[in-house]
């Protein structure tokens, strides 16, 4: 087999999941923002993408997301491991925070709940795939890390 149809890197692998995973939250977000408007749980569209939000996260979460996972995806070391770590932590963050907010207390409907569970759920996944991308990190010679 030669080189150019050998399989694609592990950690090049990784960070396609990790960048559709954030791709596939903000399109969660989006969506459970129309929901919450649409369900009378937030006025506006901003208002379901705030502080307020139940079946999204805030804005700038959101924002923090991208930023963070282009950093994560990028081949020097120095910019992709803390970017790695700190998307780490903000999807255990989106989790925790429904405890403190009332996120998780909130009247929601069965459908309502499910689309809140999935939501948290693909946090938490994101949060996994970055552990697991920040590992990979961690674990290379510097000098691979750049290949990757």
């Amino acid at each position: 087999m030669s080189p150019s149809t050998t399989a694609v890197p592990a950690g090049r692998a990784l960070s396609s999941a990790l960048l559709g995973g954030v791709g596939v939250l903000l399109t969660m977000d989006v969506i459970g923002a129309l929901i919450a408007v649409a369900a009378g749980l937030n006025p506006t569209f901003l208002d379901a993408l705030g502080p307020q939000a139940r079946l999204s996260a805030p804005i700038p979460m959101m924002v923090a997301q991208v930023v963070l996972v282009v950093g994560a995806t990028r081949s020097r070391r120095g910019v992709a491991v803390p970017a790695a770590v700190l998307l780490a932590v903000a999807g255990v963050l989106a989790f925790v925070s429904g405890f403190y907010d009332g996120g998780y207390a909130a009247e929601l409907t069965a459908g309502q709940r499910i689309y809140q569970i999935a939501l948290v759920s693909a946090h938490l996944a994101v949060a996994v795939m970055a552990a697991l991308r920040l590992a990979g990190l961690l674990r290379r010679p510097a000098r691979a890390a750049r290949t990757s």
